[in-house]
């Protein structure tokens, strides 16, 4: 376990020299699942290692169905899913459904195929963050499936906990121009609060983005 412990810890520091070193000298550290039953590959696509991620897919590792949706194999997950219809709505263990990990990691042709299969566009995920897909479109980066949820339907305005953030607050947070305009042709409400009181201002504000605020300002929005 220490040694899958260290290889892990390469991993998520984006330590690809590190990483090769331990696969070379124990092999199995590929399929190999720490406590929380997640891979070397799966932890290197949370932790936006893609250099790491890439070269563990090289290898062709062992992909569970979520670790092929976080890989983006749309015709293996699909397949699965109408297998089993029950895996579109099912939660990893770190508390994800597939289309969260697909808009999380911004795979729009996935997205489709799991909203064309019915899956909630609106669905919570199963951990503490009680969040929707567009908070994971938000958290990724993700314009592409964040416009394509919202031509499906999804809400705005859903809030996530703990924080009561929506997807605007992450949007403004980051400075994402683009997805900051999208939510906002879509109905955002602009001067929505978190629990703590924050408006997506005031995030742009906090965090130096200037083309945000000068665009929210534009819109509307006000400091109050």
């Amino acid at each position: 376990m220490r040694d899958l412990q260290s290889f892990h810890e390469r991993v998520k520091s984006g330590d690809l020299a590190g990483v090769k070193e331990a696969l070379r000298n124990d092999p199995d550290l590929l399929d190999a699942k720490n406590s929380h039953g997640q891979s070397a590959f799966l932890l290197a696509k949370y932790y936006r290692r893609e250099q790491v991620a890439a070269y563990l897919l090289s290898l062709h590792p062992q992909l569970d169905f979520f670790s092929a949706c976080a890989a983006g194999r749309t015709a293996e997950v699909l397949e699965q899913i109408d297998r089993d219809g029950t895996l579109l709505e099912a939660r990893n263990p770190d508390g994800w459904s597939p289309l969260h990990l697909v808009a999380f990691f911004g795979h729009t042709e996935l997205a489709k195929g799991l909203l064309n299969r019915g899956a909630n566009v609106d669905g919570r995920s199963g951990n503490a963050l009680q969040n929707t897909p567009l908070h994971a479109a938000a958290a990724g980066g993700s314009i592409d499936v964040m416009r394509l949820l919202l031509e499906n339907g999804a809400d705005v305005n859903a809030r996530q906990q703990p924080g009561g953030w929506t997807a605007l607050h992450t949007a403004a947070q980051t400075g994402n121009r683009e997805m900051v305009e999208l939510l906002a042709a879509h109905g955002a409400h602009l001067h929505v609060r978190a629990d703590n009181g924050q408006t997506p201002l005031d995030l742009a504000l906090t965090h130096g983005r200037e083309e945000i605020v000068h665009l929210l300002e534009e819109r509307g929005a006000k400091l109050t």
